[in-house]
């Protein structure tokens, strides 16, 4: 049996994206394929339990036997963490191998996810590098490419894990960026002893929040457009120009949310005579009745908020990238994605687990 760690060098990187797209590829190669995560830091109740949201996905998903407890057998909570702290935690290195020996009974290949970064784990005496080195797992690196950041991080962890490091995969890359990342970033790196085993293009939808969680996020009152709050958003655009600046600006730019002010019919108009998913309207103002027919005939959501527009764009944006993929459309998408751009017949070569 081997194990494959799937890390990364920052949060948010795709983790859970490759591991839904690599574990369907080892199934129709003929192995059977396990999921562990040591440690989660998705703490969400499920039947009365404080249990790892990413691991409740991956069970469903994967179809996985083994309980919840057992695939990520340390949930870091608030209170784990001042537990810790106090010297009172527990010994959680004993129920991370007993865990481990329990999802990885009878399989070929357990993939073994990372909670955040591989410095995770370090203040409950587990740090990642000593998990990765004790359950004897090379290390699928998963970054998102952002020029120069990331090509240092990935030295950086080259440089820790050594021969340890099995490759890495580039995510997120821009359609600008992604002739540099092939002619010239992946060669750079084979010549500095890391592999390149993905280079995936960022794809929209897989960053995308319904209009449902933006509705969550922004704490907003719906309106109307009930039915179509669970269409997915892939861009945001601030409606503060002059309505035939907005208007072609708008034409643009397809399965948008528009926010703007509650005063501002012209421009709320404007968003509905294009691609809009919904609209978010500040300042806590209710639309006119017009504007209400309007968006009921169209199917958009109009959502109130009590934020002004800078706010609002601040909380919109810093959840940008970190929507995680729940939904079967995303789901989909990320697998057919990855059977194009992520090396699976290399992974398997390299992992050798037969």
């Amino acid at each position: 049996m081997r194990t494959l760690f799937i890390g990364s060098t920052v949060g948010n990187s795709g983790k859970t994206m490759i591991t839904i797209g690599l574990a369907p590829a080892l199934q129709e190669s003929g192995y059977k394929v396990g999921f562990f995560k040591p440690l989660g830091k998705q703490p969400t109740m499920v039947g009365g339990k404080v249990v790892d949201a990413d691991a409740q996905f991956l069970k469903e998903v994967l179809h996985l036997a083994e309980s919840l407890e057992q695939i990520c057998p340390v949930v870091v909570t608030q209170d784990l963490f001042f537990k810790a702290l106090q010297g009172d935690a527990g010994d959680v290195p004993s129920r991370i191998r007993k865990a481990f020996e329990a999802v990885s009974a009878g399989k070929d290949v357990l993939l073994m996810g990372g909670a955040g970064t591989l410095a995770d784990g370090g203040f409950l005496g587990v740090p990642t590098l000593s998990l990765v080195k004790e359950f004897s797992a090379p290390v699928l690196l998963v970054d998102p490419y952002q020029n120069e950041v990331c090509i240092d991080c990935i030295l950086m962890a080259r440089e820790m894990l050594g021969d340890g490091l099995m490759g890495v995969v580039l995510n997120r890359v821009t359609p600008q960026a992604l002739p540099e990342v092939e002619q010239i970033v992946v060669p750079y790196l084979a010549s500095k002893g890391v592999e390149v085993l993905g280079v995936v293009p960022l794809d929209r939808l897989l960053d995308a929040v319904t209009v449902r969680q933006l509705v969550e996020i922004l704490q907003g009152k719906v309106v109307c457009g009930e039915a179509a709050l669970d269409e997915f958003v892939e861009r945001f655009s601030v409606g503060a120009m002059d309505t035939g600046a907005a208007l072609g600006y708008f034409q643009r730019l397809p399965n948008k949310a528009v926010i703007t002010g509650g005063n501002r019919a012209d421009i709320q108009l404007a968003a509905l005579e294009t691609s809009t998913r919904c609209l978010v309207l500040t300042g806590d103002q209710m639309p006119n009745q017009i504007i209400i027919a309007r968006a009921r005939e169209a199917g958009v959501p109009i959502v109130v908020v009590s934020h002004d527009t800078l706010t609002t764009v601040e909380k919109l944006e810093s959840v940008l990238g970190r929507i995680r993929i729940r939904e079967a459309p995303k789901v989909h998408r990320a697998q057919e994605l990855l059977r194009q751009r992520l090396n699976h017949r290399r992974i398997i070569q390299k992992l050798d687990p037969r």
